[in-house]
């Protein structure tokens, strides 16, 4: 086990790629660790609060319960990440890659996800109320009982996204692609 201490010496060396990492409960907190690779790593409850870990690789690592609110994770690689109850409020998510993420009941609260990827990504009960995804892919994507009420889906790509009990209350939804391939103008009736 590694702790945030060790990680930053190394990183700050020269060192890059930590892949397979154990980091559990690591204080990262306002860290710059851009472009780190940090694959299958386990990050669960790490505190990465106000980090820079713009385009890091996480892929198929663990951010279960991890504290990244206000970090920038811009054009990060997050495939098959598991970020369930992860607390991502506020962060700077464009750009990223959630490719069949597991964000069960994380918290996005004004994220922003622009031109992110989320094609089948599981956000069932995540909240994404004031979230940016404009021109967003949620292709397939699973979002039962998400909360997306005053979320900026403007240009979002929608088609066959499961939305079963999804809070979409004043979300923008301007030529978005919804669920049935249509593309909407309006509020629509999902």
């Amino acid at each position: 086990m590694m702790d945030g201490r060790e990680l930053e010496g190394r990183y700050n060396a020269g060192e890059r790629n930590f892949r397979g990492v154990d980091l559990r409960g690591a204080d990262l907190q306002g860290k710059v660790l851009r472009a780190i690779a940090l694959p299958r790593a386990n990050l669960q409850g790490a505190n990465l609060q106000g980090a820079d870990l713009q385009g890091a690789d996480l892929h198929n690592s663990d951010l279960q319960g991890a504290h990244l609110q206000n970090a920038d994770l811009s054009h990060t690689n997050l495939y098959q990440a598991n970020l369930k109850r992860a607390d991502l409020r506020s962060a700077n998510l464009n750009g990223a890659l959630f490719t069949g993420a597991e964000l069960c009941h994380a918290n996005l609260h004004r994220a922003s996800l622009i031109q992110a990827d989320l094609c089948e990504a599981d956000l069932t009960h995540a909240n994404l109320s004031h979230a940016q995804l404009i021109g967003a892919t949620l292709k397939k994507a699973i979002l039962k009982k998400t909360n997306l009420t005053w979320a900026n889906l403007r240009h979002a790509n929608l088609h066959q996204a499961h939305l079963e009990g999804t809070a979409i209350a004043d979300a923008q939804f301007e030529k978005t692609t919804l669920p049935d391939g249509t593309l909407c103008s309006d509020s629509p009736q999902l």
